[in-house]
Order: structure tokens, then sequence, then C-alpha cells
């Protein structure tokens, strides 16, 4: 709240965060569920709807769990394709990083 960022830097490095702690974790679910009872107080103090900033983190973990080399459908992807999973990490790093940034322009263009 008091960082100076305003709603859309908050947003913008709460989905960051989440999307970081997906893939070092390999679920979408866990880190979400952990971080998103934070975001109404932290969206009440900044004058923006709770669920403009947790939509923005809910597609973020669903992005970043796909770049997770520990994420079971990398996993088994890559084990039914005989490639490491490193591999798979490679290919889809760059469309989800795309992804996660037409997110957040979305976001912030259609509901901010």
């Amino acid at each position: 709240e008091h960082s100076g960022l305003g709603g859309i830097g908050v947003m913008i490095i709460m989905a960051l965060v989440i999307a970081i702690c997906a893939i070092v974790m390999g679920s979408g679910n866990a880190p979400f569920m952990s971080f998103a009872s934070l975001i109404p107080n932290i969206a009440a103090g900044l004058h923006v709807p709770a669920v403009v900033m947790i939509m923005p983190m809910h597609f973020a973990t669903t992005l970043a769990r796909a770049v997770s080399p520990i994420t079971a459908v990398v996993v088994v992807t890559s084990g039914i394709a005989g490639v490491s999973p490193f591999a798979v990490v490679k290919r889809t790093a760059i469309p989800m990083a795309v992804g996660f940034v037409v997110n957040m322009i979305a976001t912030i263009t259609l509901f901010y």
C-alpha cells in the first residue's frame, strides 16, 4: 500500500511474485491460495476492486505452472516424448511470458 506504485504496480508485482512461486513449487493452486487472501485488504487500501487484482494473479499462476520443470504435466510430457523436462520448459517459456504480458495489458485496459 505504501510503496508508491499504485494499483497497477502492486498488481503487476503480486502477479510476478505469485508466478515465480508457481514455477518454484510446480503448482498453481498453492501460491494462489497463499497470496489471494492478502489482496482484499491491499486492494481496499489502494481503492481498487479486489477482483481486478486477483484475476491476473490467477491467470499468472496458470501460465507459470506450464513453465515449471517439476509440474506433473511437464514431467509426463517429457517422459512420453523422451526429452528432458527442461527442453519442454524452454519451448513453453516464451509463449507463457507473452501470455503473461497480454494478461496484464488486457486486465489494465479492460477492467482497471
